[in-house]
């Protein structure tokens, strides 16, 4: 096996405020490019690698809230790539404690019926039932670095 080949990291278009991966080793970059489920792949690989990053918890409950129905066929598209991640920016407590520890303002927290408990249980019936592998980072920086790991490690796996 090479591991030496070198890979280009897709972002996709739509992608806000996305990780920019710079020239190094044997990645070239990253470019953007129209993906049509998730966030990052490889280039030449984009049928097969799909990694969906979430920002923060508020992000990820309105995926589960207003915005389910595109979300699930997110999810369902995901299943027929054969290595499916989602990355997290933020710790398995700020999920449980949802809505606590949130940038939304305390009027509007008691307004929110979603629970961190319901958000896991959602995130757990991913993994179980689409084999899609949810990663807890903690924050953005340790996020961005999970995703690059991954993509060294999944185009070795090409090479």
């Amino acid at each position: 096996m090479n591991n030496n080949s070198i890979y280009t990291i897709i972002q996709d278009t739509r992608e806000q405020n996305g990780y920019n991966f710079s020239s190094e080793q044997t990645c070239s970059g990253t470019i953007e490019k129209k993906l049509d489920t998730g966030d990052y792949s490889i280039l030449g690989l984009e049928d097969q690698i799909c990694i969906e990053r979430k920002a923060s918890v508020e992000e990820l409950a309105i995926n589960l809230g207003y915005k389910q129905e595109a979300f699930l066929k997110e999810i369902k598209r995901m299943e027929t790539f054969k290595y499916k991640f989602l990355v997290l920016e933020f710790s398995l407590e700020d999920l449980i404690d949802f809505p606590e520890r949130t940038k939304i303002p305390q009027d509007k927290k008691v307004l929110i019926k979603m629970t961190g408990k319901y958000i896991l249980k959602c995130l757990m019936e991913f993994q179980i039932y689409n084999n899609l592998h949810v990663m807890f980072c903690g924050n953005r920086k340790s996020a961005s670095e999970a995703v690059r790991s991954l993509l060294k490690r999944l185009n070795a796996l090409y090479t």
